[in-house]
């Protein structure tokens, strides 16, 4: 499927953005079963680190697929090179190692609620920088 090159950076932004409100709503609905006022003491502040590890990451690959996009020339592009094939990879690896960690019972609950609560809006945020580099350009 090909479009306009130009509207890639927003494919990319519309994506990330709704992945990352899936897995947050996940991460709250996880939080939501809860029944321990104590265990929120230390998820909390564990999403948070979660939150700033993946904001860092997702910074790197905000700019390095931005600029893998804005550097092609074509009229129109197909969809699926926007990521590089390591790209993909990491992507079905991170898919994978999400489905495989459901799975396994001995994993709580509360794990999904903070681990997802900082995941979710890391890839939020850059569905969203995504979206401002995009419009960004438009406006160029």
């Amino acid at each position: 499927m090909k479009i306009k090159t130009k509207h890639l950076l927003a494919v990319n932004g519309l994506l990330w953005t709704a992945i990352g409100t899936k897995i947050t709503i996940t991460g709250l609905s996880h939080y939501l079963r809860i029944d321990s006022p104590r265990a929120l003491i230390w998820m909390i502040p564990l999403s948070v680190i979660v939150f700033a590890g993946f904001y860092m990451m997702f910074t790197g690959v905000v700019r390095k697929y931005s600029d893998r996009i804005t550097s092609m020339t074509e009229e129109k592009t197909s969809i699926f090179r926007t990521f590089s094939l390591k790209g993909y990879i990491v992507i079905a690896f991170m898919i994978s190692l999400g489905i495989v960690l459901k799975r396994i019972p001995a994993i709580p609950s509360n794990f999904f609620a903070w681990f997802y609560c900082g995941l979710g809006p890391g890839l939020l945020s850059a569905g969203l920088r995504f979206l401002f580099r995009w419009s960004r350009r438009l406006s160029r």
